[in-house]
């Protein structure tokens, strides 16, 4: 019997980022699994994608940073007003030092966007 080994693709995708990007994604990546434990994690659309019942949430390499984005985001209370769409794009918010990065505001988006996928 042989044993297969898998990489997860999201380690893939990261490690394929320039070195000040893996920082950020890896980051990203944490946020998101400590505030939704069972999100299937996966890399379509050339980014990380997270799924519950559906799509919830993604990360991915722009020119300057990293995209952190909802599928359904304007769906999304946004209290911080940071998710941003432009010419049809997904909302996000453009992460581009680790001082962009708010633990408890994206755990809040996380939670909520899987909330929005659950009902």
């Amino acid at each position: 019997m042989r044993s297969k080994t898998t990489t997860n693709q999201v380690d893939e995708y990261i490690d394929k980022l320039a070195p000040e990007k893996q920082l950020l994604a890896q980051e990203i990546r944490r946020i998101i699994n400590a505030s939704v434990a069972h999100l299937e994690e996966c890399v379509r659309w050339d980014s990380a994608c997270y799924f519950f019942y559906g799509p919830v949430c993604y990360f991915v390499s722009s020119r300057s940073g990293i995209h952190f984005g909802f599928f359904r985001g304007k769906e999304l209370a946004d209290p911080g007003r940071r998710l941003v769409s432009r010419n049809g794009q997904t909302p996000h918010v453009k992460i581009r030092s680790l001082e962009d990065i708010d633990e408890n505001y994206f755990g809040d988006l996380v939670r909520e966007a899987v909330l929005l996928n659950q009902n």
